[in-house]
């Protein structure tokens, strides 16, 4: 599958590219800044400038498979928040269905509510708003709700649940890999699950779903 990876200059996302990198699908990042390039060419991987403030389509063209990994970041306010990770993330599913790119793999949150009062509820308002959407559209899609994201080592065992609050850790490099290994596992389709750091070996995880 070519699978465009959304926020591709980001923490997670560039973990992702590098496993899609030697795999056997063909990734594209997306980046919004010509000066990112650099860093996909020397992963051998092709990049395409878009901006989800914006419309993507022609970023989305072609593919068969789209990984959404972007996020306002920590550091905008709360109107970046509602562009990026709820108003961008639509227009990208959107962009994704006109293109017939089918697979669709979303990096949500866990705890995220349309009701959340949490310390950082318009982030969890937010995804919650662009998985309700996703979930109302015809992609095969499958949600990813980490818990507080470390930079620990990837350890491949992990606690999923269909329970989306509570609290907990997810290294990166173990969220990376199970965005990537979802895009080929059917029984993940049409699921939204929590992810943390635990002691199941991930594979297994991910088929008992």
């Amino acid at each position: 599958m070519r699978v465009l990876v959304i926020g591709a200059n980001g923490n997670t996302a560039t973990r992702v590219l590098r496993r899609l990198a030697g795999g056997r699908h063909d990734p594209v990042a997306m980046i919004r800044d010509p000066a990112q390039r650099p860093k996909f060419d020397a992963l051998g991987v092709p990049t395409v400038l878009g901006d989800l403030e914006y419309p993507v389509d022609h970023a989305v063209a072609g593919m068969d498979a789209v990984i959404f990994a972007a996020g306002s970041g920590g550091h905008t306010g709360r109107d970046k928040t509602v562009l990026v990770d709820h108003l961008g993330a639509i227009r990208s599913m959107v962009a994704a269905q006109v293109a017939g790119a089918r697979r669709y793999v979303m990096l949500s949150s866990i705890n995220n509510d349309i009701h959340s009062t949490s310390p950082i509820a318009h982030y969890h308002k937010a995804k919650a708003h662009a998985d309700n959407h996703l979930r109302e559209t015809d992609l095969d899609y499958t949600i990813v709700c980490p818990g507080g994201l470390t930079d620990e080592p990837a350890t491949e065992r992990v606690a999923v649940s269909p329970e989306l609050h509570g609290r907990g850790l997810t290294s990166r490099e173990n969220l990376a890999e199970v965005l990537v290994r979802c895009l080929d596992l059917d029984n993940t389709v049409g699921k939204t699950f929590s992810l943390l750091d635990g002691e199941m070996p991930l594979e297994e995880a991910l088929r008992g779903l």
